[in-house]
């Protein structure tokens, strides 16, 4: 028989690859979870996927999400800061908005009787910097989450994946250059030869996510991060110039440029604690797998180049 998978968040980058990923596999029976079935992406997902079941929840209702995970052996799951009932809710003072949600997945996927949940997390820059940068809410409440799930062990068995920097904020932070209309520009607060561990979110982590489901028992209780290595700025700049042939530079922009102090806190941890506080222990774990993750060559090579976003 073959093992039910529900993804929560099909229809957006992290869960669209885990979809894409397992689909591809051809020996999970998937759910997809969206909050509306009958928009334009979850056609989309009926159109691409033939089989794919499309199951409504909302990530704020126990019950519809309770319903969705029935017969599910797996959820894969994954909470969003940046979206606009979370962002409204920690505007009015709720800190935990983000964290309640992803609280309702585990409560729901026990509910349903699921026995096997990964969770997609991130470290507590509150933690590795003593209080320093206690206000990244979207590291706080997805470690939060992850908490939650690992203390359930009784109930259900979690695992952890930890996405590094998206190679995808390379094209959102970029401009063609006021200067000579010609160069591209990659621009992030955070100095040149700042380290970062980067990953091709679309295509890499719905790879690693298999990769978990087939070696589940190997990473319970446990976290995994998911990122092709660690490079600077420049490593991604030259790769963009040797696949595209566009002259390009990088530019270290003000924190106040962001005009949002959860980012900028972000972004100063980052600088001083490292994205993952210098830990690359799981990065080890990633070497091992049978699993090729994409470079910044093969991300650009993929992605081709349209202009900034």
């Amino acid at each position: 028989m073959l093992q039910t998978v529900a993804i929560i968040g099909a229809t957006g980058l992290q869960g669209g690859s885990v979809l894409n990923a397992l689909y591809g596999a051809g020996k999970y029976k998937l759910i997809a979870i969206t909050r509306n079935i009958s928009s334009e992406s979850a056609k989309a997902i009926k159109k691409k996927h033939p089989g794919v079941e499309l199951s409504e929840a909302n990530i704020n209702d126990v019950e519809s999400l309770t319903k969705a995970f029935r017969g599910a052996d797996t959820v894969f799951g994954i909470t969003q800061f940046f979206q606009p009932d979370v962002l409204k809710n920690v505007e009015s003072g709720d800190l935990d908005a983000e964290y309640k949600q992803g609280k309702n997945i585990v409560d729901a996927a026990i509910a349903a009787g699921v026995k096997n949940m990964i969770y997609s997390s991130l470290p507590s820059m509150k933690a590795f910097s003593s209080g320093k940068y206690a206000g990244v809410l979207h590291f706080e409440g997805k470690k939060k989450v992850e908490n939650y799930l690992l203390s359930k062990v009784d109930k259900i068995c979690g695992a952890v994946v930890y996405l590094g920097f998206y190679m995808e904020n390379y094209v959102d932070f970029s401009r063609i250059s006021p200067g000579d209309k010609e160069t591209v520009e990659f621009t992030l607060p955070l100095p040149a030869t700042t380290q970062l561990p980067l990953v091709d979110t679309a295509n890499d982590a719905g790879g690693v996510v298999a990769y978990i489901l087939d070696h589940f028992d190997d990473f319970i209780g446990k976290g995994l991060e998911i990122s092709s290595g660690y490079y600077e700025a420049q490593e991604m700049v030259k790769a963009f110039h040797e696949v595209t042939g566009k002259p390009a530079r990088y530019v270290q922009i003000p924190l106040s440029a962001l005009h949002s102090e959860e980012l900028g806190q972000m972004f100063k941890g980052i600088e001083e604690f490292g994205y993952f506080n210098g830990n690359t222990g799981f990065l080890e774990v990633n070497k091992k797998m049978d699993y090729k993750h994409t470079t910044p060559v093969d991300f650009w090579k993929n992605r081709g180049w349209t202009g900034p976003s």
